[in-house]
């Protein structure tokens, strides 16, 4: 797990610092790399350049640009990391909220505070990471983790799951409608129902086109307009959301 500290006071980057690599240490379970940044304008840029980040620590009060436009800026780029905003003072924690931040810390910081809002987050990331389901197939069962599924779409009385990779798994014939069998995903705000026999991963839906759609690796599925046109709304309110 990958976490950004961006503070532009030493003094406090120190002790946030200190206090998160003891909490490291601690929680052996979870490996956790952590690197500093004394400038949101370096954080920012390291985003865009394609660095991955879980968690982003970001103080709230800093010259230039301030913890909640960096934070702004970093929802832009399209990451569900979670924020957690230091503050010295709670008038602030309002606005942190509009930026979908998980938490705040008030400063000066109490580690065992710390500790808790990071096994929070922590063990919030875990539970959608590993969020999945099991499907019945003609040779076994097979688990499948949310995150790895592009779309699944009714197949000759099966659901044929699309997995991130290329990867195919078909379950067995379906003894229900398609709607009740793909309904773990469907409470789920990652998916949405297109037609009557298909269900998307709009977080792996990089373009919704007049007639079809496309996904990270380029995949493309054709669809009819109208449904399309659907597609395009929920689309456009998942990453509203999730950009806060």
């Amino acid at each position: 797990m990958r976490i950004a500290i961006c503070d532009d006071e030493k003094v406090c980057r120190d002790q946030v610092y200190d206090i998160a690599t003891d909490y490291a240490e601690e929680r052996k379970d979870t490996e956790i790399e952590f690197e500093i940044f004394s400038d949101p304008y370096a954080l920012l840029n390291s985003v865009v350049d394609g660095n991955k980040y879980d968690v982003y620590i970001l103080d709230i009060v800093m010259p230039d640009m301030n913890g909640i436009q960096l934070g702004q800026a970093l929802r832009k780029e399209g990451g569900e990391s979670k924020i957690i905003y230091l503050t010295s003072s709670q008038e602030y924690a309002l606005e942190s909220f509009r930026v979908r931040a998980f938490d705040y810390v008030l400063k000066p910081i109490e580690k065992q505070m710390f500790y808790k809002v990071m096994d929070d987050v922590i063990s919030s990331i875990h539970i959608k990471r590993d969020k999945g389901l099991i499907v019945k197939t003609k040779e076994s069962s097979a688990r499948i983790t949310f995150d790895s599924i592009l779309y699944a779409e009714l197949s000759k009385r099966s659901v044929t799951y699309h997995l991130v990779g290329g990867k195919n798994i078909e379950s067995t014939t379906l003894r229900t409608t398609f709607s009740e069998a793909v309904k773990e995903l469907l409470s789920d705000d990652r998916f949405a129902q297109c037609g009557v026999s298909m269900v998307v991963n709009l977080h792996h839906v990089t373009m919704v086109e007049q007639e079809g759609i496309v996904f990270k690796d380029n995949e493309r599925v054709f669809l009819n307009k109208k449904i399309c046109r659907e597609l395009r709304g929920a689309w456009n309110n998942y990453w509203i959301n999730k950009e806060g």
